[in-house]
């Protein structure tokens, strides 16, 4: 296995009016060429901002603290603002934000917009970038693609955006795509079919995704590799498999433990006590630490470091 992007002991803070926000205190993760890797954790806990900072797209109150994002044997966090334009947003590494109909421009048609995309790494004549954004709305088995051609977003349900996203992303060939939330505002049947063509795509394309959720039936049904965050740390990297076998960290435990499944009872759902704690004033140690059943003295003045104990699975607790 090789790593495409590896991310170590990153630090973003946020300055508030209310303060400092300590988003991200020291990630720590890689993603293997070609896989599909799942980053989850509660709201609020981080996911988002990371796969922020893989662009350098951070609002201007964001301060990167410390730490490396090393994209095929790069640090990003060196490169200028003209440099990640060029270079690497769009051709190298792609997103696709949580509501597509904020993504795309209310006044420009469905053509017009990946046709911008396609413009900023190739140039040709006004029928093959026709032919282009044809191509590249039929990858993601969209119906009518001639037809959607001239008509504007709001003309689309948020399935059909979410699909142009992707295809606005796809056109530039990127060899990472970040998807943040992207199933977010659609219904259950709808979310199935977009899974279905990111996978189909994802194979087809021999593509990296980075997969940010908090749903847990999507990981389990999609990913290969999975990063488990907590107020702005990852607690345990680990095989998809595993994480729902053998769930190591007190949080990844509880996490698994209070979804409902075909043979899961409501009684036997475990939950999670306490609520996220606030990013201005963190927990000392082991940010989990006030809700955990398992902590001990060590727990609320040392903060854990990741630790291997298996093939591809590590954890940050004192107790494993």
């Amino acid at each position: 296995m090789s790593e495409l992007l590896y991310i170590k002991d990153l630090k973003v803070y946020f300055n508030t009016e209310e303060g400092v926000v300590k988003a991200l205190a020291g990630v720590n993760f890689e993603i293997v060429k070609g896989s599909f890797h799942g980053l989850i954790g509660e709201t609020g806990c981080g996911k988002s901002v990371t796969g922020l900072s893989i662009l350098k797209l951070l609002d201007n109150n964001a301060l990167i603290e410390g730490g490396e994002i090393i994209y095929k044997d790069e640090n990003l966090l060196d490169k200028t603002e003209k440099q990640m334009q060029k270079d690497f947003r769009g051709n190298e590494i792609a997103m696709i934000f949580q509501d597509p109909g904020s993504s795309l421009n209310p006044v420009f048609t469905i053509q017009d917009q990946i046709q911008e995309s396609v413009k900023m790494y190739k140039k040709a004549s006004k029928q093959e970038y026709r032919n282009i954004v044809i191509e590249e709305l039929k990858k993601v088995k969209l119906p009518d693609v001639e037809g959607l051609l001239d008509k504007y977003p709001h003309q689309l349900s948020g399935g059909m955006k979410q699909r142009v996203m992707i295809a606005m992303m796809l056109a530039c060939n990127p060899n990472l795509l970040i998807a943040d939330e992207p199933t977010t505002a659609l219904d259950v049947s709808i979310q199935a079919q977009f899974l279905q063509v990111l996978k189909n795509l994802k194979d087809k394309f021999d593509m990296t995704v980075l997969y940010i959720t908090h749903d847990l039936a999507v990981v389990s049904e999609i990913c290969d590799y999975v990063s488990v965050m907590y107020a702005g740390r990852i607690v345990e990297n680990v095989p998809v498999r595993e994480l729902f076998k053998n769930p190591v960290h007190p949080y990844s435990y509880k996490l698994v433990h209070s979804v409902l499944g075909v043979k899961t009872f409501l009684e036997d759902l475990e939950e999670i006590p306490g609520s996220v704690p606030r990013l201005i004033d963190p927990p000392s140690g082991c940010r989990f630490h006030p809700r955990c059943e398992e902590a001990i003295d060590i727990c609320k003045t040392k903060v854990p470091q990741l630790k291997k104990i298996g093939k591809n699975h590590y954890v940050a607790c004192h107790r494993r």
